[in-house]
């Protein structure tokens, strides 16, 4: 088990060192970052609490969760967002794929896996005009540290590569560290979070690409439902820089999840930003459907 372990940090290093280590995919300033997934795991033993839908999947909250997709499965998160920006030169922002990891597969050490977020669709009004196209692609993998019989905690990495089409790349290529954590307080009550250290990319106010860096933490608390697998969540993240040259921002993220059977996920989600940047606010909805062998 030990050699297992020691086999799988070291692939998860190397894939970092290869990849980079992994940023959410970002549109243009006004596109609403993609939360990157994360539904808490309940731990009630020793046992690895990592194992039922609501604990592996990531979207749509913008913390990472610890959980990884065990070996010999994989797991497709599928969704859509629209983000509303109000003031100056707003309008709608539409991605279907929603910038989640899409594509994730378990590997020979069930507590590492790895990820790929293909280009999504997208098509926006901000501006005046509209404009479709695709954005950037992700690479990246996440391995689980370790857990005890209520708290877990694990790391994660992606490179984003600009891939995308002009309207929604980031003009760079952007890499993300996460430190990911979960705790469970109760049968139906938990917490967890992401501390997420990002070199990100975005479009400035000269029209070119321009690298940046982010502090992005978030926690977020779930509260189980009765019946099926369901729960609520509520969410805080705090990005320290916005874009290229700007300031911070604050999103808040609610949200609903279930399962159906232990092979398919039903989310929906409504979140905001109260930070105006440049007179511009946002607010955004989305839904998704996530399918696991």
């Amino acid at each position: 088990m030990i050699t297992t372990r020691l086999i799988a940090a070291a692939a998860f290093a190397l894939g970092l060192t290869l990849c980079g280590a992994p940023a959410l995919a970002q549109a243009p300033q006004t596109a609403t970052p993609a939360p990157s997934p994360s539904a808490s795991a309940t731990p009630s033993g020793p046992t690895d609490p990592c194992g039922s839908l609501l604990s592996i999947v990531n979207r749509p909250t913008i913390s990472t969760g610890v959980c990884t997709v065990q070996t010999g499965h994989f797991v497709v998160e599928n969704g859509y967002q629209n983000t509303v920006t109000t003031g100056p030169g707003g309008g709608n922002t539409a991605i279907v794929g929603q910038n989640d990891a899409g594509i994730r597969i378990g590997t020979f050490d069930p507590h590492f896996d790895l990820e790929f977020t293909p280009p999504n669709y997208a098509a926006s009004t901000v501006g005046g005009s509209r404009v479709t196209g695709s954005t950037d692609m992700t690479l990246g993998a996440k391995y689980e540290l370790g857990y005890t019989s209520n708290a877990l905690y694990g790391i994660a990495g992606f490179v984003t590569l600009p891939s995308g089409t002009p309207a929604f790349t980031a003009g760079n290529a952007q890499f993300t560290g996460d430190f990911n954590w979960g705790y469970t307080i109760n049968s139906v009550f938990g917490v967890n979070g992401t501390f997420a250290v990002n070199a990100l990319s975005g479009i400035n106010s000269g029209g070119q690409p321009q690298s940046y860096f982010a502090f992005v933490p978030s926690i977020e608390a779930t509260a189980a439902l009765p019946g099926s697998p369901s729960e609520l969540f509520a969410e805080y993240a705090y990005f320290s820089q916005a874009g290229p040259n700007l300031g911070s921002k604050n999103v808040f993220d609610f949200g609903y999840m279930r399962d159906f059977g232990q092979h398919v996920q039903l989310d929906i989600e409504y979140g905001f930003s109260p930070t105006s940047i440049n007179g511009k606010k946002q607010h955004y909805i989305g839904a998704g459907l996530s399918f696991m062998n």
